[in-house]
């Protein structure tokens, strides 16, 4: 029992920072499904895209190119919808 309080609360501590850890990296370009991938980006892309005044369907979230600007929350602006998005890499932007 005391092992699983101690293993709740370490993890109380550390999930916080391996979500910040996924955020997108300032000035580079992700596609929708790299960011999803990323960390907890749907809702952002969501209003990233209405802001947009885009689609909100699934193509529009996974294969659009997004600009991140940083921030506490890894920010992110829409740039381009893609026929085919593709993940450039590890600190590296992605392309259409």
């Amino acid at each position: 029992m005391k092992l699983s309080s101690i293993l709740a609360v370490t993890l109380a501590v550390v999930a916080p920072a391996a979500v910040d850890a996924a955020n997108c990296k300032t000035g580079l370009h992700y596609c929708g499904y790299v960011l999803l991938r990323r960390g907890n980006y749907y809702n952002q892309i969501i209003e990233a895209l209405k802001k947009a005044d885009k689609s909100t369907s699934s193509a529009y979230v996974n294969h659009s190119l997004f600009y991140c600007t940083g921030g506490s929350n890894g920010n992110i602006k829409y740039q381009a919808k893609c026929s085919s998005c593709v993940d450039g890499g590890d600190g590296k932007s992605d392309h259409c």
